[in-house]
């Protein structure tokens, strides 16, 4: 597409300087201006010749010749360029072969069952999905979609990986060893960072043993299985801790705020005490990256928000 259109810009520019210059000396020659060239030229790359700019001169004739055969292919190579670009961009559309051009938006890696539960989560909160899978996902039409494999860094690039703000890093489903697989995970993770050092890099790993390596390129590290475990044991303990727990995360009423200045000399006892006047219960207090359950003590608050459960 580029060269056709140096091409073509070029077959214009001489051609508008040679026949000014060959016929401008020519009284009865309808060319005896840049202008009055360049409407000649286009008149003859583009077929329409409308005769209203006539050329006298032998050399003049013998040049529009040689310009009619470049000229007309030229634009002729460019048009048949536009057309094929028209018609990739239509088909890469279909086929999630195209360029992600959302901004901050989250890019889910790998699609399975868990990736269903999570699209079906957050699809009522207007956040911008793109899906990089390596086989087509169908009935997501609502989404954008890749088809690329979250190990290339071309693929992870037309995903929009430079622009967004997170990306979740599901397990494939393929049947592999654990650690493999999570090798698989963990070096797409070194990838992505590579591409865009500010990115948030959610993982999920399916060995335990994986939790150090995965920590090195990984902010959020999720256990397959773990979550699971920790609320079958709870259960035996505590009955309908599972059904409690979920009811929780499903109803969106767990939100975080930043520390508001007017509670910046409390101590955690007193600014815990003033959000539960507000009927807001303080579940834990985030410092960075790092959340720390709540705690009831003296000290003067040093954090950066909370988390809270609205009542």
């Amino acid at each position: 597409m580029i060269k056709a259109s140096i091409l073509t810009i070029a077959v214009i520019v001489y051609s508008v300087f040679s026949e000014f210059f060959i016929e401008d000396s020519i009284v009865s020659s309808g060319i005896h201006s840049l202008f009055s060239s360049l409407w000649w030229t286009m008149q003859t790359i583009t077929t329409v010749g409308y005769g209203d700019t006539p050329v006298y001169g032998l050399a003049g004739r013998a040049n529009g010749m040689l310009i009619m055969v470049i000229g007309i292919g030229s634009l002729g190579y460019l048009m048949a360029g536009l057309t094929s670009m028209l018609i990739d961009i239509r088909l890469s559309s279909k086929l999630g072969e195209r360029m992600a051009a959302e901004k901050k938006h989250i890019v889910l890696c790998n699609y399975n069952e868990s990736t269903k539960k999570v699209l079906d989560k957050i699809k009522y909160d207007g956040i911008d999905i793109v899906i990089l899978n390596e086989n087509e996902v169908k009935g997501d039409n609502e989404y954008t979609y890749i088809k690329g494999s979250f190990l290339r860094e071309n693929d992870l690039i037309r995903a929009g990986i430079k622009k967004a703000s997170s990306v979740i890093i599901f397990s494939r489903s393929e049947d592999k060893e654990q650690m493999a697989m999570d090798a698989e995970s963990i070096l797409s993770a070194m990838i992505i960072r590579k591409l865009n050092p500010e990115i948030r890099i959610i993982g999920e790993i399916l060995n335990p043993d994986s939790r150090e390596h995965a920590s090195s390129f990984m902010d959020d590290i999720i256990i397959k299985g773990d979550v699971s475990s920790m609320l079958i044991y709870s259960s035996i303990m505590i009955p309908g801790i599972p059904e409690f727990i979920n009811d929780l995360l499903m109803s969106n009423s767990i939100s975080e705020e930043d520390i508001d200045k007017k509670y910046a000399s409390n101590t955690y006892r007193e600014f815990i005490s003033n959000m539960e006047k507000e009927n807001r219960i303080v579940l834990a207090f985030r410092k960075q990256d790092k959340i720390y359950l709540r705690e009831n003590s003296d000290k003067k608050i040093d954090v950066d928000s909370y988390i809270f459960i609205k009542n």
